[in-house]
């Protein structure tokens, strides 16, 4: 297939919608799609009715179009979509195969460039549409920007036309591309182009400052420095040496001295940031001890004194465990925006490491610190941190409506409150306020994982469960190797009906088992219920009771299904007992109205198996007469 036929064929498609969605199916890896994720898709603020006289529409569009371009076909059958092309096709495999040829001229470039830039002209017919255009253009230009380095690698030394032709071709397409702008810089600066390769590295550093809030790489700033030295001796410059290798580094926290109680979440919370942020320098590479041994080991140790935090931070050489560097942080839990930017600029130091200070930029009146302090409330949950870490969610947000992660953190805690206290429930407004709050997470950053997987439950509770699926979908692209994501989606899928896709989440999330939290376990055990390995049910919540106010629900309905009737009831009657000590419903509701609760709390596609479930406990409880009397 050319490209030329799909450039014409998209062009030819006068309905927006129909143009995304063809683009759609062309992009997406999945072969079919159900036509109510379709609808749901682009569609999602029109009724039914509308939503499928619109696709209707669309598909006949598509089809009228497709009259002149044979051997393509557009199937609509049994629910389903799929696009038929003339071969098999990939489209970021096709268009990173066509720049790989030798023959690749800029003709074909501006091929390449129009398919890339549907990804920003389909933008705006929905949230979720947009992060699904905003996961392809990043992967798609991951997979170009390897063909276009590897390309000009090869062809660095060659004064002629051919890489400066790259080079400005991947940054029409990447303005932050560094190799790109150096290999540039270079070209003109030997051909005595100086000033130009100046405005290069200018416009460089304004789309990094405008875009990521960041500097140029310390070759960049190194290059420009020896072009404004010697303006007119890029023809004598000696060729640059590889780079330093990334210095391997290991982030571990030590156990605490003294008794932390409430600043134990604290200081999990300040750690977690640390590590992340140190992983986000291009100098740093993060390691595991277990998978490669760091060449430079940071512990940080928190110590409980009289009610205050204090960390303890030592930076050591891998071999031989020689003190580099340590220092005293005295109550980290304020202004630990600002004690950080320190922390690791002396980190930085200590290890001859250039580090850019602007991108550790402040955000600025303290929010920073105050979402650090809602996600420390909400990790050592209860109903008063609870509300208060609400109220400073909401505070950030009407202060700070832009700033992502305090959306989700928001849309996340309201997605599971009614969960954490036993006898309340979801309405509709809670519903769609943690939904509002989960768009503007996933439109503020894209292609943030933890917004995508908010959204996703958002979904599920409003019980759009295609939409949800999508999202989930798209939480996995973007970050698989996190656990949490993992058993979370794992989940998602399981009570979206996909147990298929379940089980094999479950599965891989277990291979991640050193870095897994007790609460994954929880995910997990309600997953294998559901795909009907109920002893596994079982091993996952025993002596699991304090994790979540559900588990003992599981874990009863498992043992019933298992045959041990009388450890089913018991359990039952337990769980039961622990209830009323965490009711927050009607003072005088009943077992039977404890167990609604119970089973209202999950967002299950199918009801025969909410039914199910409520028979299974049923029968459990009604047990307890024999085995309790």
């Amino acid at each position: 297939m050319q490209l030329d036929d799909l450039l014409r064929l998209l062009d030819a498609l006068r309905l927006r919608k129909a143009r995304a969605l063809l683009y759609f199916l062309l992009a997406d890896r999945t072969p079919v799609h159900r036509t109510e994720k379709v609808t749901d898709l682009f569609w999602q603020n029109s009724d039914e009715h509308k939503a499928a006289a619109s696709y209707r529409q669309a598909v006949k569009h598509i089809r009228r179009a497709m009259e002149g371009f044979p051997g393509f076909g557009l199937e609509t059958n049994a629910g389903e979509v799929a696009l038929r092309l003339p071969q098999s096709f990939a489209l970021q495999e096709e268009l990173a195969a066509r720049l790989a040829r030798p023959d690749w001229d800029p003709e074909q470039a501006d091929r390449i460039r129009l398919l890339v830039d549907q990804t920003v002209q389909l933008e705006g017919i929905s949230a979720s549409f947009d992060s699904w255009l905003a996961i392809t253009r990043a992967n798609l230009l991951a997979a170009l920007r390897q063909v276009l380095d590897r390309r000009l690698a090869e062809t660095a030394d060659n004064p002629g036309g051919g890489p400066r032709a790259l080079a400005e071709f991947a940054i029409a397409l990447e303005p932050s591309n560094e190799s790109a702008t150096r290999l540039l810089m270079r070209l003109d600066w030997r051909a005595g182009h100086s000033t130009r390769a100046i405005e290069r590295y200018n416009a460089l550093y304004a789309h990094l400052d405008e875009a990521f809030d960041q500097e140029p790489e310390a070759e960049t700033v190194e290059l420009l420095a020896a072009i404004k030295l010697d303006p007119t001796g890029g023809g004598r410059q000696r060729p640059q040496g590889d780079r330093a290798p990334q210095v391997g580094l290991s982030v571990s926290l030590l156990p605490a001295e003294g008794e932390g109680g409430a600043l134990e979440s604290m200081t999990n919370v300040l750690f977690a940031d640390l590590r992340m942020r140190m992983a986000r320098f291009r100098e740093w590479s993060i390691t595991e001890e277990s998978a490669v041994p760091a060449q430079v080991r940071v512990t940080l140790q928190p110590f409980y004194l009289m009610g205050a935090l204090r960390f303890f931070v030592e930076v050591k050489r891998g071999a031989g465990g020689q003190l580099v560097w340590s220092e005293w942080i005295e109550q980290p839990q304020t202004d630990w925006e600002y004690k950080v930017r320190i922390l690791l600029s002396n980190i930085a130091n200590a290890l001859s490491v250039v580090v850019s200070d602007r991108s550790l930029a402040d955000s600025g009146s303290g929010i920073y610190d105050r979402w650090l302090k809602a996600q420390a409330l909400l990790d050592r949950w209860s109903p008063e941190t609870e509300a208060e870490a609400l109220a400073i969610l909401r505070e950030i947000t009407e202060e700070s409506p832009r700033f992502g992660a305090a959306h989700a953190e928001l849309a996340g805690a309201l997605n599971v409150r009614h969960v954490l206290l036993p006898g309340t429930y979801q309405t509709e407004d809670l519903k769609r306020d943690a939904m509002h709050h989960a768009i503007v997470a996933v439109s503020a950053d894209p292609l943030d994982t933890r917004a995508h997987r908010v959204l996703a439950w958002c979904f599920c509770h409003l019980g759009y469960f295609d939409l949800a699926e999508f999202h989930f979908d798209q939480a996995l692209t973007l970050n698989r190797n996190n656990p949490l994501t993992l058993a979370s989606c794992a989940l998602g899928f399981a009570f979206a009906g996909d147990l298929g896709k379940a089980a094999d989440l479950a599965a891989e999330t277990r291979r991640h088992a050193e870095v897994m939290e007790p609460f994954h376990q929880i995910y997990l055990a309600a997953v294998d219920y559901l795909c009907g390995d109920y002893a596994a049910t079982a091993r996952q919540c025993e002596n699991r009771g304090g994790l979540m106010p559900t588990v003992g629900g599981w874990h009863s309905a498992a043992l019933w299904r298992l045959g041990e009737t009388e450890a089913a009831a018991r359990r039952f009657d337990a769980y039961l007992a622990d209830l009323r000590g965490q009711w927050h419903g009607q003072a005088e509701a009943t077992d039977a109205q404890r167990l609604d609760w119970f089973l209202s709390v999950f967002p299950l596609r199918r009801e025969e198996w909410r039914q199910e479930l409520r028979e299974t406990l049923e029968q459990a409880s009604a047990a307890r007469l024999r085995f309790l009397v």
